[in-house]
């Protein structure tokens, strides 16, 4: 028989900026970007912070989910290029979790942000936990604070901009 298939979460946006735009803020100052893709009640400490995401590039960062649970997680990135770039979880709550970002001009002034995760929990306690913190309803409620979270910084940015 063959093996089950990974989950895969899809999701995608449009934001009123730029490409560029799009990609510096999603690949400078990782800091600054957490902090503000980070949902209300969590928080976020960075351990091995990443200036400038470039091929090979480690992140390393304390997700506190409601102020008091450490999910720890590393990722390495690859495939960084103007129109995205994927990070693979190197260590953290679940077996396996690849995540996909691309970033696609749709007309002047407007970019669809594209999320493609493909995972695997695990199992034993630990893979319960993580069913429990990444399952499609917690992912899209995620993800769909990432996209308000994105759009806000990007049009706080180009007000202060003008």
């Amino acid at each position: 028989t063959l093996p089950p298939s990974m989950p895969v979460f899809k999701n995608s946006f449009t934001v009123h900026a730029e490409l560029e735009a799009v990609r510096l803020f999603h690949q400078t100052d990782s800091d600054r970007a957490f902090k503000h893709l980070t949902p209300p009640g969590s928080s976020v400490t960075i351990e091995q912070p990443m200036a400038v995401m470039t091929e090979g590039s480690v992140l390393k960062f304390t997700l506190w989910l409601a102020g008091c649970i450490p999910v720890r997680w590393t990722a390495v990135h690859s495939e960084v290029a103007p129109g995205g770039f994927v990070d693979t979880m190197t260590e953290g709550p679940v077996q396996r979790w690849v995540h996909r970002h691309r970033f696609v001009a749709l007309d002047q002034g407007n970019v669809q942000v594209e999320d493609h995760i493909e995972y695997e929990y695990g199992g034993g306690l630990k893979g319960l936990v993580a069913r429990m913190l990444f399952n499609t309803l917690s992912l899209k409620a995620l993800f769909a604070w990432r996209g308000y979270a994105t759009r806000r910084c990007l049009r706080d940015q180009k007000a202060k901009a003008t």
